[in-house]
C-alpha cells in the first residue's frame, strides 16, 4: 500500500512542476513582449526628429543656357517641384567654370535676374543675365552649376558645356 501512495504523490508533484514551469514561461514571453512592444514604439517615436523634411519637394532645372556676342551668359532656372516653393529668402547662388579653368563660384543669382527676386513657386521659371566676362570667365564653353542656400541637398542643378 505504501507503494501507491509514494507513486501517487510523485506523479502529483511531477504534475505541478510541469504547470508552475508553463505559467513562469508565458510569464516571461508576456513581460518580454510588453517590454518590445514599448522599445520598438519609442524607438519609432524618435525616428520622427531624425529625418529633415523641410525641402521635400525642393527640385529645379536649368535650361536654355546660352553666350551672346557680347560674352553675357543667359540661362534660365525653373522650379520643377510639385509642392516646394522656393522663397525670398532663399539666396540662389551659381557658380560657372569655363574650359579654359577660370571660374566664378558663389555668385548671388537675384543680382542678375531680369526680374524682382521673389522666389519661386512650382512650375516658374525666371531668367538669369551675367556679364561672364566682368567675371572673369572667358573660355569657349561654360558648366553651371545652381544651389539653393537653404535646400542645398534636394535643390541643385547643372548645365554642362553652355556655348555660343
Amino acid at each position: 500500500m505504501k507503494n501507491k501512495k509514494n507513486n501517487k504523490q510523485k506523479s502529483v508533484s511531477a504534475l505541478i512542476a510541469t504547470i508552475l514551469l508553463v505559467v513562469v514561461a508565458v510569464a516571461l514571453i508576456a513581460i518580454i513582449l510588453t517590454w518590445g512592444k514599448s522599445f520598438t514604439t519609442d524607438s519609432l517615436a524618435e525616428t520622427s526628429n531624425v529625418v529633415d523634411t523641410s525641402c521635400t519637394g525642393a527640385a529645379i532645372t536649368i535650361s536654355d543656357c546660352q553666350i551672346d556676342a557680347d560674352n553675357n551668359l543667359t540661362f534660365f532656372v525653373k522650379n520643377i517641384g510639385s509642392t516646394y516653393s522656393f522663397l525670398t529668402a532663399d539666396a540662389f547662388k551659381f557658380d560657372l567654370t569655363d574650359n579654359s579653368g577660370n571660374f566664378a563660384s558663389n555668385v548671388t543669382m537675384s543680382t542678375y535676374t531680369t526680374t524682382t527676386w521673389a522666389g519661386l513657386s512650382p512650375g516658374q521659371m525666371i531668367k538669369v543675365d551675367y556679364n561672364r566676362t566682368a567675371g572673369g570667365v572667358t573660355g569657349d564653353y561654360v558648366n553651371v552649376t545652381v544651389k539653393s542656400s537653404i535646400c542645398t541637398s534636394d535643390a541643385i542643378a547643372v548645365f554642362k558645356n553652355c556655348h555660343k
